[in-house]
């Protein structure tokens, strides 16, 4: 490679330095120094010096060479190398314009610098670091080109793929996660990707509410056009970055897929565990909380649902109502908010297993709750099921999985019964 010269690499692909220096993701490589990139990821490389590379390409990867203005790595190099990664940097923009990239790229000159970096990946619908659905912490402790070289450390479980109905709960767990990063892991740098719903009012109101709550130092924003004027309206600590020419698009498909191979990469294989809900709680419906309604309250409960009722749980001014069928019913019932669920509701529901401090465990499928015996049968992991002993509560997710952890609806009617 010439001086200046520029490929893409599509991985997977391992690149070695033999002589000179190449430039990736925020870092030069020299003598005897490598990286890889990752499968179905794309990768820009520049040749600081005149430079032998040395290229290992595996099935499906592809080299070509990038021409003059198609690449945007230079720009964003200049860009970011004119501020201090200290503190809280927090990355926004839509889907695919490279943010998790740009958060790499952050990362390592943090790493740089001899700071204490930790990463956040708060895109629950394509996480790199953890699970789908959750928002996911790792400390950088070397370079990566990909944030899906870490693993993650800590993960907070978020229910959902996308946050649209749960937002409110997402400002605050992505807060939590910063905090723990900055207290517990005493993180000098914090770099937070975000996710890509940016364009609606309502997510404007989100990535606001999102940016005072953790007061970054620094909003990285990638932007096509002017579509983040709205979230970015006040603020003076703002970097904005042009997206790669080159970015790959990923269909509503592929990001259904990814997801699906996300949850069997963390369920799979699984195992069969019978959980008992007094000893380990389901965190967002109490349920077994409450007082257990006798035949004759649930006969006349029955006639004003117009319902069969199985069983019926009074906990304050809620009942909670396992009903005949598959209708949801909310419904004041003689003072009472009479929340029925219907028979099976759980089948199929992802939950994450929470230790005492509300990080994930891991995750789970509920396959039945039997509620005469109280307890719940779950498959999960069997690394897991090892750690039960630390899980101390189950919530329920928001994402209905098959046998084969493929998603088959996203179940928002839970959020009619939960309790927190």
């Amino acid at each position: 490679m010439k001086a200046g010269e520029m490929y893409r690499i599509e991985g997977p692909a391992k690149v070695v330095v033999r002589r000179g220096r190449i430039y990736a993701t925020g870092v030069e490589y020299s003598d005897g120094q490598s990286f890889t990139v990752l499968r179905a990821r794309s990768l820009a490389v520049r040749a600081v010096t005149d430079s032998e590379v040395e290229l290992v390409l595996g099935p499906g990867a592809l080299l070509e060479k990038a021409e003059p203005g198609e690449e945007i790595i230079d720009e964003w190099e200049a860009g970011i190398s004119t501020v201090d990664p200290s503190g809280v940097i927090i990355v926004v923009g839509m889907i695919d314009v490279g943010k998790s990239t740009m958060t790499a790229m952050l990362g390592n000159k943090a790493l740089a610098r001899g700071y204490r970096v930790a990463v956040i990946d708060a895109d629950v619908g394509q996480n790199d670091l953890g699970p789908p659905t959750t928002i996911s912490l790792a400390r950088l402790t070397r370079y990566v080109t990909h944030l899906r070289q870490l693993v993650a450390e800590k993960s907070i479980f978020l229910q959902a793929t996308s946050l649209e109905r749960i937002w409110p709960r997402a400002v605050e767990q992505i807060a939590r996660a910063v905090e723990y990063a900055r207290r517990v892991w005493r993180a000098d740098s914090v770099i937070l990707n975000t996710d890509g719903w940016v364009l609606d009012e309502e997510a404007v109101v989100f990535k606001r509410q999102l940016i005072e709550k953790i007061k970054p130092s620094l909003i990285v924003a990638i932007q096509v056009e002017k579509e983040l004027a709205p979230i970015l309206n006040g603020y003076s600590n703002v970097l904005i970055l042009p997206p790669p020419p080159h970015a790959r698009s990923r269909s509503r498909e592929d990001r259904k897929i990814h997801r699906e191979m996300g949850y069997g990469r963390y369920i799979f294989p699984p195992v069969e565990i019978a959980v008992s809900l007094d000893k380990i709680p389901i965190c967002n419906l109490p349920i077994f909380k409450g007082i257990e309604m006798g035949e004759e309250l649930r006969k006349i409960l029955s006639r004003a649902l117009g319902l069969g009722v199985e069983k019926a749980y009074q906990v304050g001014s809620r009942v909670y109502a396992i009903v005949e069928g598959d209708t949801w019913v909310v419904r004041k019932v003689s003072g009472f908010q009479v929340i029925g669920l219907p028979h099976d509701f759980e089948r199929g529901l992802l939950v994450g297993l929470e230790d005492a401090e509300r990080f994930l465990v891991g995750l789970g499928v509920v396959k039945k709750i039997y509620y005469d015996k109280r307890k719940a049968i779950i498959y999960t992991s069997s690394d897991v099921e090892k750690r039960m002993g630390e899980v101390k509560c189950i919530r329920l997710g928001l994402v209905r999985l098959d046998d084969n952890f493929n998603e088959v609806e996203k179940a928002m009617n839970i959020l009619k019964a939960e309790s927190e």
